[in-house]
């Protein structure tokens, strides 16, 4: 008798102690998001732009400094693969953050397929010089785009309140800003940058307060915390 009088509160500290694993790896994966959007920023305009020299940060595109003959390629090459895996990760938090609400589900997915297509940005890179690379290149990073403003759609719908607003304007802005970017290539120019740097970087930003905004969440009552105004 003694031994089933002590099962429950076993059985109870095991369920607790595993919950709070679990709690730990949802906020270490939400983590990587917010990592991710800082490394982008480092590698490219601090480290890659600084091995270019004469290379413009308000008149040409962040893509150029991946592309094949760029003399910070060797840096973001292995850093597109490190990207690629932290954003994968962070699309993985935000599904185990957001049980009971399909439409932040479905923009976890969308995020988790955004960070695996930078993959094929990787395969299908601009070459400097080469107009034969444009094409493919274009297909890719267009992909890319689509599955980035699906995603955002999705989560601002998922969210109420400030969270949903926030997402919307992130959204205007980085789609805005992308479109002149298109408008204003081939570049080098200063529309074209500029507006490419902030299409980036409100993507980057909203990124990193979706983590946030997710990782300070009480694990026990994220859905309830998601719908409120």
């Amino acid at each position: 008798m003694s031994v089933d009088k002590r099962q429950p509160p076993q059985r109870g500290w095991a369920a607790t102690q595993g919950s709070q694993r679990s709690d730990v790896t949802r906020k270490a994966l939400l983590a990587s998001g917010a990592l991710s959007s800082l490394l982008y920023v480092i590698a490219t305009d601090v480290v890659a732009a600084s091995r270019w020299d004469g290379y413009r940060r308000t008149e040409q595109m962040v893509s150029e400094l991946f592309a094949v003959g760029s003399p910070g390629r060797d840096v973001l090459l292995p850093f597109t693969w490190v990207y690629t895996v932290l954003f994968t990760a962070f699309g993985v938090g935000v599904w185990n953050s957001v049980r009971g609400n399909r439409a932040l589900r479905i923009g976890a997915g969308l995020l988790t397929a955004y960070g695996l297509w930078n993959i094929m940005g990787a395969l299908y890179p601009l070459t400097l010089g080469d107009e034969a690379s444009v094409p493919m290149h274009i297909l890719a990073t267009n992909i890319q785009l689509a599955l980035m403003v699906a995603a955002m759609c999705f989560v601002a719908a998922g969210f109420h309140g400030r969270m949903r607003v926030y997402s919307i304007v992130s959204l205007v802005v980085s789609a805005v800003m992308g479109m002149v970017a298109f408008m204003a290539a081939p570049g080098p120019n200063l529309v074209l940058d500029i507006s490419e740097r902030i299409s980036i970087g409100a993507f980057l930003l909203w990124v990193a307060v979706l983590a946030v905004s997710l990782w300070k969440r009480p694990a026990a009552d994220r859905t309830s915390q998601l719908q409120a105004p």
